[in-house]
């Protein structure tokens, strides 16, 4: 399996550690839709849990504040950068963390929140994590709805889908000559051709049965602001721009846009696992 995400220019970096922790200390997208995962997967006491592309530890983090005392917690994240912030977050005695991907295992539950369509091929990341599910065991992830080919929903004020942003930087980025070309983003290039039917297929495949299920969040132009000043996500808009002028040029554009709209993300969750 290739995992885009243990790419220099992607998620193992410092700085992008830096700026996804302070986009997460300030606002509740991932917190939300971490709540929705855990909700949806019927988590007891005492289970086997298999976090994937752990991040910097929120999800499990989640876990144990939900009440659940699970017996054991793996986190795998082969992005070295997050992995050491996550494992200083997130330290406790049945907590474990690994670069590796597991070669062996039953996990009750395996969760991986955000991330399962960084970790492409998808199809085989997919088979592997099924085979490490115990019985009745349960692959549980979620994607945002626009990696699925799915529009978000209008919300309110002058900029209801928040497109003005991303727009005055593309402007900017044709009128300054000094940039190179766009790069490719790793976490576009990965959905590219995901919807809700090949996600299922994938699962069918791999003798799962699934349930999936759509929520939404509330996500505004400060949100934006700051998600946009995680590196790895302003690849293409900003390329030959270090963090520091990224967030700068950032901060300047949203002096240009209307700063109460905001839209409805719709997100997609699901639940598989084998019938027994």
């Amino acid at each position: 399996m290739t995992a885009i995400r243990t790419k220099e220019i992607g998620w193992n970096h410092p700085e992008t550690v830096e700026f996804y922790e302070a986009f997460c200390q300030r606002h509740d997208r991932y917190a939300i839709a971490n709540g929705h995962l855990i909700a949806q997967a019927e988590l007891i006491d005492d289970q086997r849990i298999l976090d994937v592309a752990a991040g910097t530890g929120r999800t499990s983090a989640a876990v144990l504040a939900s009440g659940i005392c699970p017996g054991s917690i793996l986190c795998f994240e082969p992005a070295a950068a997050m992995l050491a912030v996550g494992r200083q977050r997130l330290s406790a005695a049945n907590v474990e963390w690994t670069e590796q991907f597991p070669s062996s295992g039953e996990f009750d539950r395996i969760l991986c929140g955000a991330a399962i369509w960084q970790l492409s091929p998808l199809d085989q990341t997919i088979a592997r994590l099924s085979k490490l599910l115990a019985p009745g065991g349960s692959l549980c992830f979620n994607i945002p709805a626009l990696y699925l080919g799915e529009p978000d929903s209008p919300g309110d004020g002058k900029d209801p889908l928040l497109f003005d942003l991303l727009n005055i930087l593309s402007r900017d980025r044709e009128r300054d000559s000094s940039v190179g070309p766009p790069v490719d983003e790793p976490t576009s290039q990965a959905a590219a051709s995901l919807s809700i039917e090949v996600v299922e297929s994938m699962l069918r495949t791999c003798g799962l049965h699934s349930e999936w299920r759509r929520f939404q969040l509330r996500f505004d132009q400060t949100c934006l602001r700051e998600w946009l000043k995680i590196p790895i996500l302003t690849n293409r808009l900003l390329s030959g721009r270090n963090s520091a002028e990224r967030a700068r040029l950032i901060d300047e554009a949203c002096q240009q846009v209307d700063p109460t709209s905001y839209r409805w993300e719709r997100w997609v969750s699901w639940r598989a696992g084998r019938v027994v």
